[in-house]
């Protein structure tokens, strides 16, 4: 179990500082660009995210999920809090992304989820650099929702809604994850 923590709380972390690069960057592109270094370094290093291991169903146990996740938050939330530490602009930026973030409907932020989870689901299939890059901007690009990427905006705007709303994003990333593991696995 201690080697899950360990794996799942440096994902986070990566994905961390994937949020601030793609809060910071002043062009949008360039943001979903440098954010795919996460997913390849997590691959590579073989950690553990909750959208990289959602979907293959049955491999994970329940528990080790749940564990997987709240490490992965807490290691996500780290970058962005002590980078706002020390760069008010970042803090205000941040902020403001949050709110757009999570003004988003229930529903939305669900249907969001499960296209992201599709995009994390066959990037991590793949485990093909190039599509992992184009997975990652296109989640991006498109406004699609990554629980684990998004958990630091909610300490940003905290509320039970914003909450209920981030339960919707990791609802969405599993049903379209699982979903998409299922129709890659299917025999013609």
């Amino acid at each position: 179990m201690a080697e899950l923590v360990r794996k799942s709380i440096l994902s986070g972390i990566l994905v961390g500082i994937g949020t601030v690069i793609n809060t910071l960057a002043p062009d949008k592109t360039v943001g979903a660009l440098l954010f795919s270094f996460a997913l390849l370094t997590i691959i590579h290093l073989q950690l553990t995210l909750y959208t990289g291991k959602i979907g293959f169903i049955g491999q994970t146990k329940a528990n080790e999920l749940a564990v997987m996740l709240g490490c992965n938050f807490v290691g996500a939330a780290l970058p962005p809090v002590l980078v706002a530490l020390v760069r008010g602009e970042f803090r205000d930026s941040f902020v403001a992304a949050a709110q757009g973030k999570f003004g988003k409907s229930h529903l939305a932020l669900f249907i969001l989820g499960i296209l992201c989870g599709v995009m994390m689901f066959v990037a991590v299939y793949t485990k093909k650099d190039v599509i992992v890059v184009f997975c990652i901007m296109i989640f991006i690009l498109s406004g699609f929702e990554h629980c684990v990427a998004d958990f630091p905006y909610l300490l940003y705007a905290f509320s039970l809604e914003n909450v209920g709303k981030l339960l919707c994003v990791i609802a969405g990333n599993s049903v379209g994850s699982i979903g998409i593991y299922y129709l890659a696995r299917a025999k013609a």
